[in-house]
């Protein structure tokens, strides 16, 4: 099997999350009388090689093989794009002992998520999900989506380096298919607003005054991490991941779609153990 090649050591910090929370999942869930479904919707080949240090790499399971790794869920449901990558998670699926509990789903997150999820009766199953793109392709659409079966628990990780990449200094400068991207991902155009500042007073005599957000990331960080919670009734504090030119790469979120009392004050509790030791913190 071929290592999907991504990351540092961040990725295996996510990772390992992601492997503790399912463990502990499965152990929670039993006296419950739910059927466990587990999603992986950017699944990859089930192996990464991720940088270890400068000019050296090391191979570590991903997220597909982790899971599978878990018993306790009654089904998995994979899904990848790329079709060298769908090919060898296909043999990792047949060769593993819970393979038969297992489904490939080739295509996007955006086409295949939301078939599957309308597959199950949400009264009766809970589930876990790892929401892992690389960039933008989750939508507000997606989310909501997510949100309404009242049933996942969701670790999200969000391309921070994406969303300001795509809303320049300037607010002119935001072309319209950028805005376009930024608008279905946020739900909302409300980040212009919210992010933007109108040009100073000193400015107005200039021949082409614009709104400009603040250097840096943490205005475009915060108001996502609002739009997130607009969504759901339990999401974490961010923690960040990666690092280029001294800014994040993503934010990683632990978010709960159930809304329950003590669905949430476990969410609480659990997530802030679990996601402590994950990247960095936002603040």
């Amino acid at each position: 099997m071929t290592a999907n090649a991504f990351g540092g050591e961040w990725t295996e910090d996510k990772l390992q999350a992601l492997q503790k929370y399912l463990e502990f999942y499965v152990q929670a869930m039993k006296a419950q009388p739910f059927r466990l479904i587990y999603f992986d919707s950017f699944a990859g080949t089930g192996r990464c090689r991720i940088k270890a240090s400068p000019g050296t790499t090391r191979d570590i399971d991903g997220s597909a093989k982790l899971a599978l790794d878990c018993d306790g869920f009654s089904r998995y449901h994979f899904i990848e794009h790329k079709k060298r990558h769908a090919d060898e998670l296909q043999e990792l699926i047949s060769m593993h002992p819970r393979g038969a509990l297992a489904t490939l789903a080739r295509g996007t997150a955006h086409d295949m998520l939301w078939p599957l999820l309308t597959g199950y009766d949400w009264k009766s199953c809970r589930g876990v999900l790892f929401l892992d793109p690389y960039g933008l392709q989750c939508d507000w659409a997606m989310l909501n989506r997510i949100a309404a079966t009242q049933a996942l628990d969701v670790f999200f990780l969000v391309s921070l380096s994406g969303i300001y990449r795509n809303a320049a200094r300037k607010l002119d400068a935001v072309d319209d298919g950028k805005a376009a991207l930024l608008d279905r991902f946020l739900g909302t155009d409300g980040w212009r607003a919210a992010v933007y500042e109108p040009p100073r007073q000193s400015d107005m005599f200039n021949t082409d005054p614009s709104h400009e957000r603040e250097q840096g990331y943490r205005g475009l960080l915060q108001f996502t991490t609002k739009r997130i919670r607009h969504a759901f009734p339990y999401v974490s504090e961010p923690r960040l991941l990666g690092s280029a030119n001294g800014a994040p790469l993503f934010a990683f979120y632990f978010v709960v779609s159930n809304p329950s009392k003590k669905a949430l004050e476990l969410a609480t509790k659990v997530g802030e153990h679990i996601m402590r030791d994950v990247g960095r913190p936002a603040s």
